[in-house]
């Protein structure tokens, strides 16, 4: 039977990107039916061009807020006409992965009969279908969506075997990065290996290297790699990053390019460039996972088992330290430490000689 279906996800880029095996099997088990997804205007790229979505909604709620504060009526008026426009597209079931209690009521107000997702700190009240949930603890997060479609277990569970992501570049982007790439005189025989030293920004800004290999090892790193194989190193990075970037650059003995300022789309298409992408965990990580580039990722306190590459493969190499307190950001909680050994201990010999191992090969 066909169905109107609505996603709701309102987290950052990782996040979404695992949502998309759910966004498959329920395309694959409503071929015909409507998909939506309402999502924040910061990934609206990675989902506006995912062929199994009908249509991307953005709802900011800072941009409500906002408004709210300008003028009370103005702000009411405004949230009101963006719910009542989900309503009249009569949706029949929504998948809410907020992880909140607020979107669920918004759903049963505007007549969404069954309500999914899961029952975080009791917060499922208005949800109908729901599963108990203390955090992403023991499995790939992209598994514990897909538990969702099994909730009732009355319609066949579809999972795809290699869980793909889609994330697909447009022509504009594509043009985007040959224009950087034609400008920084990079040649078809140049090998390129891409460096995302970033992301972590969930953790909030007082914790964002705590998910962050040093900047001077990333340095000595790309030396390395320049000097031995005599490839151009590419410095990728998100809003909010050009302070890191700077600092790895300027202890770099061999200058690195240093790319543009990206939409997610666009560093898509730059990581599929490279031969190799190494990052910190977080979203570029997922980013280069998705267009199927070899990637080699340093984790630190979260637990590569739940919030690393998905699907698992040969491509996507994690290098942890064995320290016994890692993995210590459990239930979405993360413990004072004072001296990231986790990280610290990594060393730039280790991670290169993996590197070097998947570059010629």
């Amino acid at each position: 039977m066909r169905k109107n279906i609505l996603v709701i996800n309102p987290f950052g880029i990782g996040d979404v990107l695992f949502s998309t095996p759910l966004v498959r099997q329920l395309r694959k088990v409503n071929s015909s039916g409507y998909i939506a997804y309402i999502c924040s205007l910061k990934v609206k790229d990675i989902l506006a061009t995912n062929p199994d979505i009908n249509e991307v909604l953005v709802f900011e709620r800072d941009e409500y807020r906002n408004e709210w504060k300008r003028s009370k009526i103005a702000g009411i008026k405004k949230f009101l006409e963006f719910w009542s426009e989900i309503k009249k597209k009569k949706f029949d079931v929504v998948f809410d992965l907020s992880l909140g209690k607020e979107y669920a009521l918004l759903c049963w107000w505007i007549g969404i009969k069954d309500r999914r997702g899961f029952n975080y700190k009791n917060r499922g009240r208005f949800l109908n279908h729901k599963i108990e949930f203390d955090g992403f603890n023991d499995k790939p997060v992209a598994e514990y969506y897909l538990d969702l479609l099994s909730v009732r277990r009355t319609e066949p569970l579809f999972r795809s075997p290699n869980g793909t992501k889609v994330l697909i570049t447009t022509d504009e982007d594509k043009a985007c990065i040959d224009a950087f790439l034609n400008l920084s005189s990079v040649k078809n025989s140049d090998i390129l290996v891409g460096i995302a030293p970033g992301g972590g920004m969930s953790f909030g800004r007082k914790n964002q290297d705590r998910r962050r290999w040093p900047a001077e090892k990333f340095a000595v790193l790309a030396d390395k790699i320049v000097e031995k194989f005599n490839a151009k190193i590419i410095l990728i990075w998100g809003p909010g990053e050009e302070d890191l970037i700077k600092e790895i650059a300027s202890l770099t003995k061999q200058k690195p390019l240093i790319a543009l300022s990206t939409k997610i789309r666009e560093m898509a298409e730059l990581c599929k460039r490279c031969k190799l992408v190494i990052c910190s965990e977080g979203g570029p990580l997922h980013i280069a996972n998705s267009q199927g580039v070899k990637t080699i990722s340093i984790f630190g306190p979260v637990d590569e088992n739940v919030y690393g590459p998905y699907p698992k493969s040969d491509k996507s190499i994690v290098i942890a330290s064995n320290v016994s307190c890692r993995p210590c950001y459990k239930k979405f909680k993360l413990p004072e430490c004072d001296n990231k050994k986790c990280l610290e201990s990594i060393s730039v010999d280790h991670v290169f000689n993996i590197i070097s191992s998947k570059l010629t090969s």
